[in-house]
């Protein structure tokens, strides 16, 4: 079965991904040192009546990262929040017919977003906007919203290509696409995980 674009969508898929886990990397990593930040400021706070200065900016500007940041890594794994109450009951050519016109929705979106965050990043930029109490840049936080919003664009065009290439030939393995699994399979295995932690729990307990 011939399948020109599938070399392609695999190659570009991997590329992306790997610039995805980066994002992703640092979103987690912003969520973590926000973590300690404000176990440190708790007992500051609680313990020495001192409280670290510019918590609020800090916390304000890394919020920025890790809730963009991940966007596309989140849009490649399937794990947005989606409504498929007819999705899910769709087949062959319909189903992917319907999943390409979501991305080309998604895509138009995000292409409108892109350049309005831009010129919300050159604004505070050019006019040196700064957090009230440390007088932090803002820009660079600002900054993140356009890049992610970029990379999720790049996303949402190879899924749009994965999904046009089924609905041309529904008979080729998806590629570049995120599989999605229905409601039932989801709590299956999730079932099977509790019941794989239960099992480990309960042989850590016998050996105790």
């Amino acid at each position: 079965m011939k399948d020109p674009t599938g070399p392609l969508l695999v190659t570009l898929d991997r590329f992306v991904g790997k610039a995805e886990n980066a994002f992703n990397l640092v979103a987690g990593g912003l969520i973590f040192g926000l973590m300690v930040l404000g176990v440190v400021q708790i007992v500051m706070r609680t313990v020495f009546s001192s409280p670290i200065l510019g918590y609020i900016d800090i916390v304000e500007l890394s919020m920025v990262g890790f809730a963009v940041l991940a966007i596309a890594f989140v849009q490649r794994v399937g794990g947005h929040v989606r409504m498929e109450l007819v999705i899910q009951v769709l087949r062959g050519r319909t189903l992917w017919f319907f999943e390409a016109l979501g991305s080309c929705l998604a895509i138009f979106i995000v292409a409108v977003l892109i350049p309005y965050s831009f010129d919300h990043f050159q604004r505070a930029f050019q006019f040196g906007d700064s957090t009230i109490d440390l007088e932090l840049a803002t820009w660079p936080a600002k900054l993140v919203v356009p890049m992610a919003l970029s990379l999720l664009l790049v996303r949402l065009v190879i899924q749009l290509a994965g999904y046009t290439r089924l609905f041309v030939n529904p008979r080729l393995p998806p590629l570049a696409i995120p599989a999605l699994k229905r409601p039932e399979e989801v709590a299956a295995a999730e079932i099977r995980l509790t019941e794989t932690s239960g099992g480990i729990d309960d042989d850590a307990a016998t050996r105790a």
